[in-house]
């Protein structure tokens, strides 16, 4: 189990890496945004106030392949969970994202260029807590540490300067854990 998070994450680096070293169309950066966790079912998302808010920072890599393609990686702390009105629980992870970005062009009257990214991630399980009652207990060892997920969402780039400022909204979802 141990070994197959240690090459999971070993590759996930060394993708990007290797992809620096020797891309002429590499782009790096780094990230933060909300990261907005439920512990219920996709179909339950968008009806639901059990909403963990949680931070979502890190770095990532692009390759451009082409004009409509490029392949991101990216690693990142996540802060993951789901309350309610008897306990909050907080999971804390490293995810590891792949994602195919593809451009869907640029708009006729800004410099606005949209785009859509699928992919998958794995999460690595850092921290695990549940709190009852004020009564906050480590859950870690009765927790999986590691979760695969696929993952899909919109973005937004505006270029400034050299540079582009991103806004990217992602649905993630664990598909299992280990």
């Amino acid at each position: 189990m141990k070994s197959l998070k240690i090459k999971t994450l070993v590759i996930a680096v060394s993708l990007l890496i290797s992809v620096s070293s020797t891309a002429q169309d590499f782009h790096y950066g780094l990230k933060a945004g909300s990261n907005f966790a439920v512990q219920s079912g996709i179909a339950n998302y968008f009806d639901n106030n059990n909403i963990r808010t949680g931070l979502s920072v890190g770095a990532f890599g692009n390759y451009s392949v082409n004009n409509w393609l490029s392949l991101q990686t990216e690693i990142s702390y996540d802060q993951k969970g789901g309350k309610s009105d008897d306990y909050t629980n907080r999971f804390d992870y490293i995810t590891v994202p792949v994602l195919a970005k593809f451009s869907l062009g640029k708009s006729d009257r800004t410099s606005l260029n949209f785009n859509l990214n699928v992919g998958h991630y794995a999460g690595f399980l850092l921290n695990a807590e549940s709190e009852i009652e004020g009564v906050t207990t480590d859950v870690k060892d009765n927790s999986e540490n590691l979760e695969f997920g696929a993952m899909a969402g919109f973005g937004i780039s505006y270029p400034v300067a050299k540079n582009n400022t991103v806004l990217d909204l992602r649905i993630g979802y664990f598909t299992f854990q280990l």
